[in-house]
């Protein structure tokens, strides 16, 4: 989700200069539209400062990583889950301590997934750069990443039917 949030953002200049662009006399919407455009055109991977477009979607990146953990995940609410289960982490006390520890190491996960993500996110930026070649335009960092997930949960889904037919078979006999 974070690299969808940073494109949607990277993507909003462009979209507003679209959508404010008049033939017309309103002196406005002319340079609102052209301001629009300059950024839209230096926060573009082919524009005049590739290095700015890599830069400003590694940080959105990780700022939408950490927005998005701290929507999902709330360290409070899982240690009062684990304290009513009877549940503790081995070392540390329920309670304060419990959601303290827990906040810790989702900054730690989070700050470590969202430089994978931007890492991912930046590759096929970085190689059609590289090498010049356009080929794979297309297929950008989001699309590879819901071609694994569709992958895995496929090799899953694969992985149970076989279990469950051999599990018929012991049954049977």
């Amino acid at each position: 989700m974070p690299i969808i949030f940073a494109s949607a953002v990277l993507i909003l200049p462009a979209s507003l200069a679209q959508f404010t662009r008049t033939e017309g006399s309103n002196e406005f919407l002319v340079s609102l539209s052209q301001g629009f455009n300059q950024i839209a055109n230096y926060m573009s991977p082919n524009g005049p400062t590739p290095w700015l477009y890599v830069l400003v979607y590694l940080l959105l990146i990780v700022f939408f990583s950490y927005f998005y953990a701290s929507l999902i995940v709330n360290p409070v609410d899982m240690s009062q889950n684990l304290k009513k289960m009877g549940a503790s982490i081995p070392g540390i006390r329920p309670g304060r301590a419990t959601s303290d520890y827990v906040e810790r190491v989702l900054n730690r996960l989070t700050f470590l997934g969202a430089i994978f993500l931007g890492l991912v996110a930046v590759v096929p930026t970085a190689v059609e750069s590289a090498t010049g070649v356009t080929t794979f335009r297309g297929l950008g960092a989001t699309s590879l990443l819901i071609l694994v997930g569709v992958a895995i949960d496929t090799a899953k889904q694969i992985q149970t039917y076989v279990i469950s037919q051999r599990y018929e078979g012991m049954v049977k006999q």
